[in-house]
């Protein structure tokens, strides 16, 4: 090779190696000029252009790289990082499959298509593929931190743990291994090892604010809300505009009665740079507190920072509708809506703000529309009402009580003489969770607290004896339903059942739950820990029913529609129904707190 070349060259892969691609790029070119068909030039110009963003330059010099270079696999590969930088992630895959195909032992194109699958959802396709770049390289740190990941996002966080250790092994001081896999064990209870992860992490890498946030939500789930608290601002210093720390950072500050000064970090971060989406977050966490001027001169703020934005014109609608404007809600919901055709929490909006109105045919045509799964359960609930509405008597095949719901009493666990001993050990276990003063912000309950965290992942024993004696009984619910694969809640049935979400209630007297629904699951389910005397006292049949769960009512502001059925608790009984069936629980008057551990499941994916 002539040695001008090989000097152009070098001087291309170093200015690219120190981040200076427009460098790296002419001086590619440069080269070029020499060896017009050189595969190595070829190749930086290419991971110039990438790295500029200018990838369909990039492509065809990525492609006469690969015609030439003896490293085929390698420079595929590139072109895939290259593709999935600019989220052309289905052509990403192609360009990492032929890479593999080019080079069956090349790890680094097994990882890439591991980490292009994982962005797809195909998380079969992405195992495969991290495992057989760890075949290729065993003890890659960076590989077995994104197995992990994945095993995370499968919800399989004990294998999750296990390869995030694996990744610390190889490379001990690996910050976003030590906070995956802290956060990993915290998401199964594991919160003293969590702590010390995420403190070691975050001794490691003090300014990095993911490191920070997770620390939070740990100490946060440990009870150490002042910790959490310092935390969390550690965190704004290093990304002031992260909306997903604003978020839980206000959260912890109302739940510890701090209502006061809950969106005060928020406005700081809006005073210094008044972003949409941070004036949309805020519009919301006022909406939640009631604060509606608060939420509407947020959004109005949001909408004139940025004209397209449907969630500011979405708040604003909600905020209309809270004032009982139904006329200019619809007119806010419309142009939300106009401007995300595909955002099913507007649609929803818009058709419950239509049923408020009494335009129940528009709001059923919008409901026609075929949701995704995280959307179901609302998209049912809402149909109902409009059915009920209209007169349609079909409904009942949706809100079939007889069918659906079922009150069951749990057997004592071992070791337990009986449900009383039981319930006595699960309530003092479960008290000291609720280390807040008030209600979650965005939870459905009033007088009363809720705990942080996935209840079923504590590992206290008597909670660990709680879940495997409702996972049976949930199966026992599960095989007394018909089979009926045309009804949209029974065509899912299955035995095999994922916890989509578990937590603990304690209401005070005075307390109760507004009418709601659960959209994250398929069966919801409430299990009676402590119910007061003045509670349990009270006839079924009788006309009183403080404390009873309640069936049927609607849960849309302003659609007056009567429960159905109410469920009398009882101290070791758990009611299963529908988690598309709106209810709620009628407030009480009494001495001492009424003590819940309600769940949701969901058909748990195949087994590998």
């Amino acid at each position: 090779m002539n040695s001008g070349v090989m000097n152009i060259l070098q001087d291309a892969a170093a200015q690219f190696q120190r981040g200076r691609f427009l460098e790296a790029l002419a001086s590619s070119e440069a080269a070029l000029k020499h060896a017009p068909n050189h595969p190595e030039a070829l190749h930086l110009k290419a991971l110039a252009l990438g790295r500029l963003q200018r990838i369909e330059e990039a492509l065809p010099f990525f492609d006469a790289a690969a015609a030439r270079h003896p490293q085929r696999h390698a420079i595929l590969a590139n072109k895939g990082n290259a593709l999935r930088a600019v989220e052309r992630i289905d052509e990403a895959i192609e360009a990492y499959t032929a890479s593999v195909a080019a080079n069956p032992n090349f790890a680094n194109g097994w990882a890439g298509l591991g980490g292009a699958c994982r962005q797809t959802g195909e998380i079969d396709k992405a195992e495969d593929a991290f495992r057989r770049a760890l075949v290729a390289e065993p003890n890659d740190a960076g590989t077995l931190n994104n197995l992990g990941l994945l095993l995370t996002d499968a919800n399989r966080r004990e294998e999750a743990v296990a390869a995030f250790s694996s990744a610390l092994a190889a490379r001990p001081d690996m910050v976003f291994a030590l906070v995956n896999r802290g956060a990993a064990l915290r998401s199964i209870g594991r919160i003293d090892e969590a702590l010390a992860d995420h403190r070691r992490a975050a001794a490691l890498a003090p300014e990095d604010p993911e490191t920070q946030y997770q620390l939070a939500n740990t100490l946060r789930q440990a009870g150490l809300m002042a910790e959490a608290e310092s935390a969390y601002q550690a965190a704004l210093r290093a990304a002031p505009a992260r909306v997903n720390i604003h978020r839980d950072y206000a959260r912890l500050l109302w739940e510890m009665g701090e209502s006061g000064r809950f969106l005060e970090p928020l406005e700081q971060a809006i005073a210094a740079e008044p972003h949409a989406y941070l004036l949309t977050l805020k519009g919301e966490l006022a909406m939640r507190a009631g604060q509606l001027a608060v939420a509407e001169q947020a959004a109005t703020q949001a909408i004139a920072v940025d004209a397209r934005c449907s969630v500011g014109h979405r708040i604003i609608g909600r905020v209309r509708r809270h004032e009982s404007n139904v006329d200019a809600a619809t007119t806010s919901l419309e142009a939300s809506f106009r401007l995300a055709p595909d955002d099913f929490e507007t649609l929803h909006e818009l058709a419950e703000t239509l049923l408020v109105g009494g335009d129940v045919e528009r709001a059923l045509d919008l409901l026609r529309t075929e949701p995704p799964r995280e959307h179901l359960q609302k998209h049912i609930a809402l149909k109902t009402i409009a059915m009920r509405l209209s007169g349609d008597e079909e409904y009942r095949r949706l809100y079939d009580y007889d069918r659906f719901t079922r009150k069951i009493m749990i057997e004592p666990p071992a070791g337990f003489a009986n449900l009383a001993a039981f319930n006595d050990a699960l309530a003092a276990a479960i008290v000291p969770l609720h280390a807040t003063r008030q209600q979650p912000l965005d939870q459905t309950l009033y007088g009363g607290t809720q705990s942080f965290g996935r209840l079923w992942d504590e590992p206290n024993p008597v909670i660990q004896a709680l879940k495997r004696q409702l996972l049976e009984t949930a199966r026992t619910y599960v095989a007394g339903l018909p089979d009926d694969p045309d009804h949209p809640f029974l065509a899912q049935k299955s035995m095999a059942l994922d916890c989509a979400g578990a937590w603990s209630v304690v209401l005070s007297s005075g307390g109760g739950h507004v009418d709601h629904i659960h959209p994250e699951g398929w069966i919801s389910a409430s299990y009676y820990v402590r119910i007061p005397q003045e509670v349990a006292g009270l006839n079924q049949d009788g006309g009183d029913k403080a404390g009873f769960l309640r069936l049927g009512a609607s849960g849309v502001d302003g659609v007056k529609l009567p429960a159905e059925r109410w469920v009398k608790p009882e101290e070791g009984a758990v009611v299963f129904f529908p988690s598309y069936i709106w209810h709620g629980v009628e407030n009480f008057a009494s001495q001492s707190p009424r003590i819940t551990a309600p769940f949701d499941l969901a058909p748990a994916p195949p087994a590998r």
